[in-house]
């Protein structure tokens, strides 16, 4: 598993191809972003928007003191989840009260940062009004968007991204070397070389490939979609197959922008090559949202017109003729695929002309309706991380799927039904706002609450309540959580499901502890058990008993918090389950350390950080930190403690958390002594190294696995202090390693690697890698 968003510093996509000219549109957005906050690229579908502003972010980054973050909006359609995108991108959890777009401004306040919103078009006024805040609110953020159409903000400043260059009309090439000095001709070749290798530009079709990318209008997409053609066709048969078409397009729509008729053209032509049930496929592939893998598009696409037993040499075909994209990030061992957004748009287009549309949208639903539903099913087992993985590469066709293809009862009853059965889901991934978002756009579509109800709707209504309230309450806001909660305790009573009765007690008994009654927590919690125990929701019996664990740590009854919390492991560990196995763990780790057993509760602690890793769940990996950052300090380990509690704090901040309050006493205490044996100058020097580490830096040194920074690498005073990664990095390149050298032995990008050396260079004032060498040898002699 990689690491979670919010543990780096950028989001941005690694490139999988060559990046090819742009110079001039590059140096327009870096000079553009020096005097605006806010740059939108316009232009046309496949004009090469993303790939510019995500290249232009890379450069960009190294300069932003908090990075860069990239947004995708291409995949939502519902404008209110906008702000919660963006808090997904930026590793956020709705951990406290607030709207996203509050937390947003909140979080980035005090941060320099570079925000890309990719594909704004369909969701123009929303991503304005979330741009306008963010600068408004936000002083050292920058925003850099792509779109169709511009925002129209008064911070505005749009660049139309233009046609790659390429040769005039009725201009001969002159030489294979005159040619590629287009970027057009370029790019071409550069395509065209990794389809058939043998590809070269010579004398006999120089002039056709210049006559080519100006027939192309210089369009990325479409050049991209051309060169994939010479593996069993000349540059001349290529440009001939084109100017037919062309000629045909000429005689439609004369309304249509010349550049679009070139993209059409294109389409049109790739389509007409394919084979018949290829072209299904493409056209029913065009339902997903974001990326797929074999057995969803067997789900959703297969019958007799096209078979299962076709279908993997039918994607093979289309990977070949790049329709699809095989997607670099497997899940559990299984391919993905994705299709570019112009060539969605034409399978949908192709899809809606044939009639197929919501026959294949509703086949996506009830795909995805299912996913979820074993997922519930399996949450509680050895294939719990597996799930969540594909739940969160999903995570786009799950919002399609939620969005109802009506606004009647039925729709809204299915729709609850799958956010609901998805709420662990929402919890893990930390997506408490986005899952309430859903909920409650779905109840609202339901009429009023009556006596008249189905069964079916009361239940939706009852298990939609909880998961709203359930939500509500982990970020705090316990006044709107409560009274949900107790609606729906009554709700899922009146309509006899005691599954959903039972989580709304847990919820009722969260807000309890929350709120500072404890006392009332463990009857309520103790309810929900013995109804759990008769029922069959297999994450019922666990979540009940951590709960209870956590509940008696908090009222300080170590005997009946350690009872509980062992009852939950040894269910977790009967059928290898972490995630409750890990809550319950780190309520043994509360209760040893306050019973005196720092090294216990600091070996049960490291548990917890080697269950979560694979959830990232940064908030439950912070607070096991700060459990080892208590221990430390009591060994005398004080420099470590006071690294690991700066880098708690950091976490917490990085998601708008704070530590649960019970903890605050034990908090305090550790401080004072930490600072008290170190010394105000020496604790404020290593809590700050702390807070300048990344969270999967802080997480391995608190499991053992990384040595303790030993000091900043700069010099005593200096007035110079590199991260940690920066001076693991200078050390690299006084071995004299390169660039994509250091690249591959930190497991990086190489532009990732480049930013680090270019940041180095500029904090220490130097010029030359050997400077960085002679900087290095002088602080290991110093």
């Amino acid at each position: 598993m990689g690491h979670s968003p919010a543990e780096r510093r950028s989001n941005l996509p690694a490139e999988i191809s060559s990046f090819v000219g742009r110079r001039h549109e590059l140096a327009a957005v870096r000079t553009g972003m020096a005097t605006h906050r806010l740059v939108t690229l316009l232009g046309p579908g496949g004009i090469g928007k993303t790939r510019l502003a995500l290249r232009a972010a890379a450069d960009l980054e190294r300069r932003m003191a908090d990075g860069a973050r990239l947004a995708e909006l291409a995949s939502v359609h519902v404008p209110e989840l906008v702000p919660e995108v963006v808090v997904a991108a930026l590793g956020l959890r709705s951990a406290q009260g607030g709207s996203p777009t509050e937390r947003l401004v909140a979080h980035l306040r005090d941060r320099q940062l570079l925000l890309v919103l990719d594909n704004c078009e369909h969701v123009q006024d929303a991503a304005a009004a979330l741009v306008a805040e963010l600068l408004s609110g936000c002083p050292g953020v920058r925003v850099l968007a792509t779109s169709r159409q511009a925002l129209a903000l008064p911070a505005e400043l749009v660049l139309t991204v233009p046609p790659l260059p390429m040769p005039g009309p009725g201009q001969r090439a002159g030489s294979p070397q005159a040619v590629m000095r287009y970027d057009a001709v370029r790019l071409f070749v550069d395509r065209a070389g990794a389809s058939w290798s043998s590809f070269r530009v010579t004398a006999d079709n120089q002039d056709a490939l210049a006559e080519l990318v100006r027939r192309l209008d210089g369009m990325p997409l479409a050049i991209e979609l051309a060169s994939v053609r010479v593996r069993s066709l000349t540059v001349e048969q290529i440009l001939d197959r084109l100017s037919n078409r062309f000629a045909l397009l000429s005689r439609g729509d004369r309304a249509a922008l010349p550049r679009q008729q070139t993209l059409q053209a294109l389409l049109d032509w790739s389509h007409d090559l394919l084979e018949p049930q290829e072209r299904l496929a493409w056209a029913r592939a065009s339902v997903f949202s974001g990326g797929f893998d074999l057995a969803a598009l067997e789900a959703v696409a297969c019958d007799d017109d096209l078979p299962d037993a076709v279908l993997p040499d039918v994607v093979d075909g289309l990977v070949a003729k790049s329709v699809l994209v095989r997607e670099l990030v497997e899940i559990g061992g299984v391919a993905r695929f994705h299709m570019l957004e112009s060539l969605q748009e034409y399978g949908e287009a192709r899809l809606v002309a044939s009639g197929d549309k919501e026959r294949y949208a509703a086949r996506h639903r009830r795909w995805y309706a299912g996913q979820a539903a074993i997922a519930a099913r399996e949450v509680f087992g050895p294939s719990q991380v597996d799930w969540f993985a594909r739940l969160r590469a999903d995570h786009d066709n799950l919002r399609a799927a939620l969005e109802p293809p009506g606004r009647n009862p039925t729709d809204a009853v299915e729709g609850l039904r799958m956010v609901s059965v998805l709420q662990h889901y929402w919890v893990m991934a930390g997506l408490f706002g986005e899952g309430r978002a859903w909920v409650e756009r779905l109840l609202g579509q339901l009429p009023p609450s009556s006596t008249d109800a189905s069964v079916e709707e009361r239940g939706a209504r009852a298990a939609g309540l909880v998961v709203a309230g359930r939500l509500a309450v982990l970020q705090g806001q316990i006044e709107v959580g409560r009274p949900l909660l107790e609606e729906a305790l009554a709700a899922a009573t009146a309509a006899g499901d005691t599954t959903w009765r039972a989580h709304a007690l847990h919820g009722l008994a969260l807000a309890s502890v929350f709120w500072g009654e404890l006392a009332a927590a463990p009857p309520l919690l103790e309810e929900a058990l013995a109804l759990h125990r008769a029922g069959t929701d297999p994450f019922g019996v666990p979540l009940a008993l951590v709960q209870l664990a956590t509940a008696y740590a908090a009222l300080n009854d170590p005997d009946r918090a350690m009872a509980y919390a062992e009852e939950c492991i040894a269910l977790s560990e009967a059928v290898s389950e972490r995630w409750c196995a890990a809550l319950a763990r780190w309520v043994e780790a509360l209760v040893q350390w306050r019973l005196g057993h720092g090294a216990r509760a600091r070996t049960y602690a490291r548990d917890v950080l080697r269950l979560k890793e694979p959830f990232g769940d940064r908030m439950g990996m912070a607070m096991s930190v700060e459990v080892v950052a208590w221990a430390e300090s009591e060994a005398g380990r004080s420099t470590e403690a006071a690294q690991l509690l700066g880098a708690v704090r950091a976490a917490l901040d990085s998601i708008g958390a704070s530590l649960f309050g019970h903890l605050h006493e034990d908090h305090d205490r550790c401080m004072a002594r930490t600072r008290e044996s170190l010394g105000e100058a020496a604790f404020v020097r290593a809590f700050e190294e702390g807070t300048a580490l990344r969270f999967d830096e802080a997480v391995a040194l608190a499991a053992g696995r990384r040595t303790p920074l030993t000091g900043t690498a700069n010099a005593p005073g200096d007035g110079v202090r590199l991260t940690r990664r920066e001076s693991e990095i200078a050390v690299l390149v006084a071995e004299g390693l390169t660039n994509r050298e250091i690249a591959e032995r930190l497991v990086v990008a190489q532009r990732t690697a480049e930013g680090h050396v270019s940041r180095i260079l500029d904090k220490l004032s130097l010029t030359s890698r050997e400077q960085v060498a002679a900087w290095v040898s002088a602080q290991r002699h110093a």
